[in-house]
């Protein structure tokens, strides 16, 4: 559906078009703290694994080219969670931060995941050179819903957020993206042996493929 909109608004108003300059650009971010809850008995949820990564985009139909910075963290007993301010940080080339940044991957055994990003605005989506990025989730109460379909259904949810962080841990392979998000890693390897105790077939399920996984630590 984003990328939908996103295809839409370049053929409507080019607003996708790069600058023809590619000087450098600084970059900084505000802290990004909210709190997550159970969304049917808005109970806080503590070990929420939550992953804060800012998106580099580019080309002209506007397309995922990197990250800036990727950060992890797991909610408190009252559901909170913290991500430190960053910054300055200078970033060379025609890519730029849109409105995911950041991008928030949500994620808690039993439970549906989450993708939170800011508003996809025109103005975002042309790379507003804001030198200062902020979460409009920050402040926030999010909540979580638990799952109650099939195994068959969850494995395909566990198979979508697991696309997802391969894709941010297999980015520039030689800057170890991965090693930003190991506790997530972790998480999602003792899910896969779950859903394997359950009954499915580990063939299925993918796993991101790093050293922290080959090493199983």
């Amino acid at each position: 559906m984003i990328r939908n909109i996103l295809c839409l608004l370049f053929l409507l108003s080019s607003l996708a078009m790069l600058p023809a300059c590619a000087g450098p650009v600084t970059y900084s971010a505000e802290p990004t703290e909210a709190t997550i809850v159970d969304a049917e008995t808005k109970q806080p949820l503590e070990g929420v694994i939550v992953v804060a990564h800012w998106v580099l985009e580019g080309g002209v139909h506007v397309s995922r080219v990197g990250e800036l910075k990727i950060l992890e963290t797991t909610t408190d007993p009252n559901g909170r969670f913290v991500f430190p301010a960053w910054g300055p940080l200078r970033h060379w080339g025609r890519s730029r931060l849109t409105y995911m940044d950041p991008e928030l991957l949500i994620f808690k055994s039993g439970y549906e995941y989450q993708r939170l990003s800011n508003s996809l605005t025109t103005e975002a989506i042309k790379g507003k050179p804001i030198p200062v990025r902020r979460s409009e989730w920050s402040g926030k109460v999010i909540g979580l819903k638990p799952f109650k379909g099939d195994l068959k259904k969850y494995e395909e949810l566990f198979e979508d957020f697991n696309h997802q962080l391969e894709r941010i841990a297999t980015d520039r392979p030689k800057e170890c993206n991965w090693k930003n998000i190991t506790k997530t890693i972790r998480t999602m390897n003792q899910e896969r042996k779950r859903l394997v105790a359950l009954g499915v077939n580990p063939n299925t399920l993918s796993t991101v493929d790093n050293e922290l996984l080959l090493n199983d630590v």
